[in-house]
């Protein structure tokens, strides 16, 4: 067993590298831009330089993080590292990369397929290998970063992720309050995938010409992504918190959840800088919902995954099936699921 658990940390720390190293074509070209150089820039059209490079500078420091992180990962001691320090920009940095390496491989299928034009050949901005050097890089670095983090989290809080849903306690009172603030972000959370599907099926509600005259391939396939994710993050979250499904193991409607309201929050439009006036008050609407609804559900998991990992393996008694497992998560090195 304990050459099994050797194996994968030697995994994780492998992958985490490579995360590291796929960080620094992105953060390489970002750190050009804020330094003033114009490499892969055409022109910046309206954007005045201090917008230009506040942008740049805000998504290098985003991905400076996400390197950091990902060399945590890498580290033995990685595991005594404080939980938030870790969950939070990995909650964050998981639904923006997903959304993207899932949304532009889509998409690129279905402009081959079709024809239709592609934006990043025909941008007036930047330069067409931009493109490749910043979205291959993210879609690489989501990969083995997501993959490193899933090892970590195993490896951390297995127990717990082992445990079926039907096993879950609530050993501090709170799950009528975690209950109202979940019903209150899955009205968010489906009134967002719902609107977010339509607009990706086709449907112009709520737009206005010059966001009607602004889609494109990307935009649709990006809010299709969107609604998905969000109905698939509504339906994790009601089967974790409501105890629904409840001989499935926690880590799947945890791994709906934790994807689905990252992919909505990641996508809310917080860290916009200037953003285009093409669109509509709908969209200004729906950005505001899913931040709430991100928001509740942080507060959400910050309850319960502190309450449950917290309880040093009390939360269900021993004869209770299932107990080892949560007794297991709060342990210094991990147990087989027995």
């Amino acid at each position: 067993m304990r050459d099994h658990l050797e194996r994968r940390a030697r995994r994780r720390r492998l992958l985490a590298r490579f995360a590291v190293v796929a960080c620094l074509p992105y953060l390489t070209l970002k750190l050009l831009w804020v330094a003033g150089a114009d490499v892969g820039v055409k022109d910046l059209g309206s954007l005045s330089r201090g917008q230009w490079i506040a942008a740049n500078a805000v998504t290098f420091g985003m991905d400076a993080i996400a390197a950091l992180i990902a060399h945590v990962l890498t580290r033995p001691g990685g595991r005594h590292v404080r939980a938030w320090l870790i969950l939070f920009p990995m909650w964050v940095a998981t639904g923006m990369l997903v959304a993207l390496t899932v949304t532009l491989p889509v998409s690129q299928g279905i402009i081959a397929t079709t024809g239709a034009q592609n934006p990043a050949a025909s941008n007036d901005m930047l330069r067409p290998w931009v493109f490749g050097v910043v979205y291959g890089g993210l879609g690489a670095e989501g990969l083995v970063l997501l993959a490193a983090f899933a090892l970590y989290a195993d490896e951390r809080w297995g127990g717990l992720l082992r445990t079926r849903v039907r096993d879950l306690t609530d050993p501090a009172g709170t799950q009528g309050m975690q209950r109202v603030l979940t019903g209150i972000a899955l009205g968010f959370l489906v009134s967002s995938g719902m609107l977010h599907v339509a607009w990706g099926l086709g449907s112009d509600v709520g737009m206005n010409a010059q966001w009607i005259a602004r889609r494109n391939a990307i935009s649709r396939t990006g809010d299709l992504v969107h609604g998905l994710a969000a109905l698939t993050g509504a339906a994790g979250l009601h089967a974790l918190v409501f105890r629904r499904w409840a001989r499935v193991r926690v880590r799947v409607p945890l791994a709906m959840a934790w994807t689905g309201a990252g992919v909505v929050f990641g996508s809310s439009g917080w860290m916009d800088v200037g953003r285009s006036p093409a669109t509509s008050a709908l969209l200004d609407v729906g950005n505001t919902a899913d931040l709430i609804a991100g928001l509740l559900t942080l507060c959400v998991g910050c309850f319960a995954l502190t309450e449950l990992t917290a309880d040093k393996g009390r939360t269900i008694p021993p004869s209770t099936p299932g107990s080892h497992h949560l007794a297991a998560a709060s342990r210094p090195e991990p147990r087989p699921d027995r």
